[in-house]
């Protein structure tokens, strides 16, 4: 999250991407560094013990939102 918002506050798009049991933890973070409104994509937690297969499908799976975050859509 902290890199996310300094990358963006740089200028350059970025796409921060989290488990979804930091929804909270992500959201203090983004309020704590003025970004309230830093646009985070959660997914399913746990993902460690997931295989090669099932993370590409979640990759597959949010890369539509991580575009559009990069492009403004």
């Amino acid at each position: 999250m902290h890199d996310g918002i300094h990358v963006e506050q740089a200028g350059l798009p970025s796409a921060t991407i989290c488990t979804d049991r930091f929804v909270h933890t992500g959201g203090a973070m983004a309020r704590m560094w003025g970004a309230p409104d830093y646009p985070t994509i959660y997914m399913p937690h746990p993902i460690e013990n997931l295989t090669r297969e099932q993370l590409r499908d979640r990759a597959e799976e949010i890369a539509p939102r991580v575009a559009a975050i990069l492009t403004g859509g």
